[in-house]
């Protein structure tokens, strides 16, 4: 290599680590409101069930609205952000969402509710994927699996800070107030995301390391895109995040009320303990990515199947805690286990798909979690109005047992994920 190319290079990564760096920060405090607004209801439900005369069972189908479209617009996203582009998707997302947060407090019954709430999983739907996007277009490969696992951790982060934002807003402004200010936070993210998400990166500031993209187009348009769709290597990986997210869905949207309503804790209080473990997954999931990077990038099935083999553990351990202290301190243990295997199984297919169907990718990884999303609160709410709270946390083994089954049929490795994605990614390519 030449001492001028060496220089040019050198310049390159100046620019190119400046856009990554401010690139993650907006999309962590985007996503860290998107979950805000959407888990403010997790904290209202007792009161809606109440005023609207809903018991559990209703009130997880109030929940599971939401994520029917939630996971139904996770693939259209994707495309939308493929072919439109990642900040304009993202833009009409969060405009979106804001809206029928405020909506949520303006419903008149639990069948507006459901609706309000399926609307608001449109908009919430496709942010994902061109959030997904909009990281590919402004990293280098090599800076891709850190920035996706550093803009991921506010997920769970997320899921910790909403329960203690919602408690004082609904005690403050009740539980339609409490709707109205979190929409608030929306807007201003959707002035955060117009005026500070960077432009792209250009190829020359992406490095050789995505010389396989150049000459090609930086926006695919949907027919092309959807030819991904015919991977099954894609839906296996689907396969492991649904089950994953079994899960996590279904103790977000559960605890809350199981807290409030079984052992007598205060509002403020379950507010406080439902996000204790899920501070612990944000660090487990960084935890998760370096020990990818590091140690296990050839296999990723021996980190999968003994994690989740050791949280279906923790988790029957939490379904026989006597106190809310014990049950939070097991579901913490499982949920620091847990996430240590986010990355393997969200972010292996993420680092080796092209940036041009990053969005149409992630849209069909994130399809899985989601749907999960659609199918847990209900199963619960079901089980836990049938039988009891305990009946319905058992559930979430079933979980585990998926992802395991979903580890077990994936490629272990990047030149196997190659292998078998390569024809599809060829074909819409030509």
């Amino acid at each position: 290599m030449s001492a001028e190319t060496s220089v040019a290079r050198q310049e390159q990564r100046g620019p190119s680590r400046r856009i990554a760096v401010v690139t993650v920060v907006v999309l962590f405090v985007t996503w860290l409101v998107d979950y805000i607004d959407r888990l403010v209801i997790t904290l209202a439900l007792p009161e809606i069930g109440a005023e609207f005369g809903a018991g559990e069972t209703l009130q997880g189908l109030v929940l599971t609205s939401f994520f029917v479209t939630y996971a139904l617009f996770q693939i259209p996203g994707g495309i939308l952000a493929d072919s439109w582009g990642a900040k304009r998707t993202m833009l009409v997302a969060a405009a979106g969402w804001s809206v029928f947060t405020a909506a949520c407090g303006l419903a008149r019954g639990l069948w507006s509710m459901i609706v309000i709430r399926a609307v608001f999983g449109v908009f919430q739907g496709i942010f994902p994927a061109a959030s997904i996007k909009a990281i590919s277009e402004r990293t280098t490969r090599a800076q891709r699996m850190t920035a996706n696992g550093a803009m991921s951790a506010s997920n769970p982060l997320g899921s910790a800070i909403a329960p203690v934002v919602a408690a004082p807003l609904i005690l403050a402004l009740g539980w339609r107030g409490a709707f109205f200010a979190a929409a608030v936070l929306g807007v201003l993210m959707v002035l955060v995301l117009w005026r500070g998400l960077p432009r792209r990166l250009t190829p020359a500031e992406a490095g050789t390391a995505d010389e396989q993209d150049a000459g090609l187009p930086e926006q695919v348009p949907p027919r092309q895109a959807l030819r991904l769709l015919r991977s099954s290597v894609m839906w296996r990986f689907t396969l492991m995040f649904c089950g994953f997210n079994i899960i996590g869905w279904g103790l977000v949207s559960w605890v809350p009320s199981f807290l409030r309503e079984t052992k007598g804790v205060s509002l403020t209080g379950a507010g406080l303990l439902s996000g204790v473990p899920w501070v612990g997954a944000a660090i487990s999931m960084v935890l998760g990515g370096v020990i990818f990077d590091r140690w296990m990038r050839g296999n990723h099935r021996r980190v999968v199947v003994p994690v989740m083999l050791v949280t279906a553990v923790l988790l029957l351990l939490m379904v026989q805690a006597d106190s809310a202290v014990e049950f939070v301190a097991w579901e913490t243990c499982g949920t620091l286990v847990m996430y240590l295997a986010y990355m393997q199984i969200f972010g292996l297919p993420l680092r080796m798909l092209p940036a041009r169907y990053a969005g149409v990718g992630g849209g069909m990884v994130n399809f899985g979690g989601q749907f999960a999303g659609a199918i847990s609160p209900f199963v619960m709410g079901a089980l836990a109005e049938a039988f009891s709270y305990e009946v319905a946390f058992t559930f979430l083994v079933v979980g585990a047992v998926i992802a395991i089954v979903g580890a077990l049929v994936t490629p272990q490795t990047p030149e196997a994920f190659r292998a078998a994605l390569g024809r599809h990614v060829q074909e819409s390519t030509t």
